[in-house]
């Protein structure tokens, strides 16, 4: 009896964590999504500057989020988001509308 209660708090503790992780990784992301809908708006209507201090804030967003992410996401793919907002930043301060917006 007691082997079964020790598994079933285990499977009960990994369900719990994993439910917690996911939900920690949308919240973030959905987060990070919107400050890079705002940066696209600002591309979009020219307004460079004011899109440069987004990124800003996407980018503070994403170093704040980073610790956890790396943990719990492949490596891959924060190196990915990592290549994609320094491409951004450059492409921003070049003020190139059409590979911002890419």
């Amino acid at each position: 009896m007691r082997t079964v209660l020790t598994i079933f708090s285990l499977v009960i503790i990994l369900l719990g964590g994993s439910f917690t992780t996911s939900r920690y990784l949308v919240a973030t992301a959905q987060t990070l999504g919107t400050q890079i809908e705002a940066v696209e708006q600002s591309i979009s209507s020219k307004q460079w500057e004011v899109a440069q201090n987004e990124l800003d804030t996407a980018q503070q967003s994403l170093e704040k989020n980073k610790t956890w992410w790396t943990v719990i996401l492949d490596h891959q793919v924060i190196d990915d988001i990592d290549i994609s907002m320094n491409r951004l930043d450059k492409y921003i301060q070049t003020q190139d509308v059409s590979l911002s917006l890419g």
